[in-house]
């Protein structure tokens, strides 16, 4: 069983999807593989978006229960001349992972917590840095901070293997039936058959969301009938 998470590392809809993905990690029911979109990719003003995503960021805050806090809305949406952009998160999550497998998501899920909880600025290269070091650290992963930030600058070896990695997502993200944007998740079972999770679907938490997974996959495998699956849905 293998699954694709089609996300964005600023997204906060995303960020909902927090405790459902983790959870999936830590069952280890079949690899992940982050596939960030480039919905925030490129740079812009934070104070062009900043009150729409104050209000989103209310708005999932009410619906999850997850925090945004104060310190967020004041040192993140409020900086002055803050720069809103999810390049040196990208491209951090393809340097983790390709030094361990699983990487890209523990620094995705540190990453949210350190913006949205702590109030870090994690479009800013240097932030990213340490915390991607950090995150490697705690797995035996000696990182220099230094030479990551060098690779994070715009214009380097690692941009642009990011850059063809977000055109394939998106272009993957743009193919799928009825796609409403991120986050959505595809699960491959290993007879090629796909499932694709939409954020409602990741929206119900760690527990929730496992029960879904496996009931799909009973489906797919042919243990529960069309019938049954009409069935559980009404209930």
């Amino acid at each position: 069983m293998t699954f694709t998470y089609l996300f964005d590392p600023l997204c906060g809809w995303c960020y909902a999807t927090a405790p459902a993905i983790k959870a999936l990690r830590e069952s280890e029911l079949g690899n992940i593989a982050m596939a960030p979109v480039g919905l925030f990719y490129n740079p812009r003003p934070t104070s062009a978006i900043a009150e729409h995503a104050k209000t989103n960021d209310e708005r999932i805050q009410s619906l999850s229960g997850l925090e945004f806090s104060d310190a967020y809305f004041e040192n993140v949406l409020k900086k002055p001349d803050g720069v809103f952009s999810s390049r040196a998160l990208t491209l951090a999550t393809l340097f983790l992972e390709s030094q361990q497998l699983g990487l890209a998501g523990e620094l995705l899920h540190t990453a949210q917590i350190r913006r949205y909880v702590d109030g870090v600025d994690t479009s800013e290269a240097a932030e990213v840095a340490k915390i991607a070091t950090q995150v490697a650290a705690d797995r035996g992963i000696e990182v220099n901070p230094q030479e990551l930030l060098e690779l994070l600058q715009d214009g380097s070896p690692l941009q642009q293997q990011a850059d063809q990695m977000v055109q394939q997502a998106s272009q993957l993200l743009s193919r799928l039936p009825g796609s409403g944007g991120v986050p959505q998740l595809i699960m491959t079972n290993e007879n090629g058959q796909n499932y694709i999770f939409s954020g409602a679907d990741l929206y119900q938490g760690a527990e929730g969301f496992l029960g879904l997974v496996n009931t799909i996959q009973m489906a797919l495998s042919g243990k529960i009938t069309p019938e049954m699956m009409a069935q559980m849905e009404q209930k």
